[in-house]
């Protein structure tokens, strides 16, 4: 791949590590990166503050806005300061994501975030002890998914019958915001993200304390899941790259030197 690619790096807040040169920073809330895109900067005050609860999905609905007014073809990338899908990740397989020193990150080679530039690069589905309800439930409101799903519905981004599959079923894409994806797929499913948002918000958005009030970013990342995994059918799961997640983490050990 020799043209720089379209990839975006999200963050809120700086942090100690090198990010490759090939890519965009993103600073949400009013975070401002020193080179890169600020919501603070492109956004009304007010507007920037949303990512408190919609967290880095205000940043996606910018960057859909600008991939449309350039154009963009091709692939586009995703990553957030310290959450990755590499062809080949690094650190230790813990659960369902490797966890890694961010001195590892010096040692990934840019294809390893982009591959081909042809190929889709997507987080691995992740089966939970329960259904997706459940386990939406065991930490935040069942109500808010339920009532997301059904603005979804009647949006007419997803049918009855999706929904009720989906949902009760035990497995999702975690962290689809973590990806190497054609833009047009990008491009279709924040459209639909934000349409359902919307609606969401004008009619059933509910405050949560503290970080529960990010529901409706949960909300999205649950949909965005199911409609990922409905272009990662559609281009033949055998021929997508999936992979755990990788996490950086100042606290993991130091990789050793030989």
């Amino acid at each position: 791949m020799t043209d720089k690619p379209h990839f975006y790096c999200i963050a809120h807040a700086p942090f100690a590590w090198r990010m490759p040169d090939f890519m965009t920073m993103v600073g949400s809330g009013d975070y401002v990166p020193e080179t890169g895109l600020a919501m603070s900067q492109l956004l009304s005050p007010e507007e920037a503050a949303r990512n408190r609860y919609l967290g880095e999905y205000l940043a996606l609905f910018e960057i859909r806005r600008r991939l449309i007014a350039e154009q963009a073809q091709g692939f586009v990338g995703f990553c957030h300061y310290r959450r990755f899908a590499l062809t080949h990740p690094i650190g230790e397989l813990q659960g369902f994501n490797y966890h890694a020193h961010p001195d590892l990150l010096a040692q990934v080679l840019p294809e390893h975030f982009y591959g081909d530039g042809q190929t889709p690069i997507v987080p691995i589905s992740v089966t939970f002890g329960g259904t997706i309800v459940q386990q939406y439930q065991a930490g935040c409101n069942a109500r808010d998914l339920l009532m997301f799903f059904g603005d979804a519905i009647d949006c007419g981004v997803i049918s009855d019958l999706d929904a009720a599959n989906f949902l009760s079923n035990p497995s999702f894409i975690t962290a689809p915001t973590v990806a190497y994806i054609p833009v047009q797929w990008f491009v279709e499913i924040v459209r639909d993200l934000e349409l359902v948002m919307s609606r969401y918000f004008r009619h059933h958005y509910v405050h949560r304390p503290g970080y529960a009030d990010r529901s409706m970013a949960f909300c999205c990342e649950r949909l965005q899941a199911f409609l990922l995994s409905r272009y990662i059918a559609a281009w033949g799961a055998d021929k997508v790259i999936a992979r755990p997640l990788v996490l950086l983490n100042p606290a993991y050990p130091r990789p050793t030197t030989p």
